[in-house]
């Protein structure tokens, strides 16, 4: 049931030359919730499932298995629930990464047209410049069999200084998202097809 990745903690997660700690990282309290100074990257995806069937299969097919690493950028392993049921409003969740290193966030909001998220601590180096980030996926009818997933990435940087590195990750964490998030489609596609033969 660990599907919203948050997380995945993109640019994040595996810039880092810092070693991985040797026990995951404490609970802290959020920072209140950015609401500007982002660096944004949105990548999206058609989905031919209605909305309610495509949040009940990444319920079964966790959005998190889709990515593989890339240069400087590891993906999730697994998570651990650390507040509540993951996907409750305020539920937080630890996302163990392959490199060793962990990140941490919590669920904004969660409506059938809307999930965003928090992340706000890190044990790689992207704790140096990285204040925040705010995941938003939204799920977008287009038509009873049809729908859009657009999911928004938005960076908050420490300054102006750390935003200059930030931007120069941008393209990597882009590519990151969409190999992701293609993979995914893809499999909803499959399965889309599959159920269509059983169907006739």
């Amino acid at each position: 049931m660990r599907y919203l990745l948050s997380a995945f903690v993109l640019f994040l997660a595996g810039c880092s030359a810092a070693a991985a700690p040797e026990t995951p990282p404490e609970y802290t309290e959020p920072p209140p919730v950015a609401t500007d100074g982002f660096i944004t990257t949105v990548v999206e995806a058609e989905i031919p499932m209605s909305v309610e069937e495509h949040r009940a299969w990444l319920l079964e097919n966790p959005f998190i298995y889709f990515f593989e690493p890339t240069e400087n950028i590891s993906p999730p392993a697994s998570t651990t629930d650390l507040r509540d049921d993951w996907l409750k409003p305020n539920s937080v969740r630890r996302i163990n990464l392959e490199d060793g290193h962990y990140v941490i966030e919590r669920v904004l909001e969660n409506r059938p047209e809307l999930f965003s998220y928090q992340v706000w601590i890190f044990t790689s180096d992207v704790a140096l410049g990285v204040d925040q980030i705010i995941g938003e996926q939204r799920f977008i009818a287009i038509d009873d069999d049809t729908m859009k997933f657009e999911w928004t990435y938005k960076i908050k940087p420490k300054g102006a200084i750390t935003g200059f590195f930030v931007r120069q990750r941008q393209p990597e964490v882009a590519r990151f998202m969409k190999t992701g998030t293609n993979a995914m489609a893809a499999a909803a596609r499959e399965e889309a097809a599959n159920r269509e033969d059983l169907a006739d």
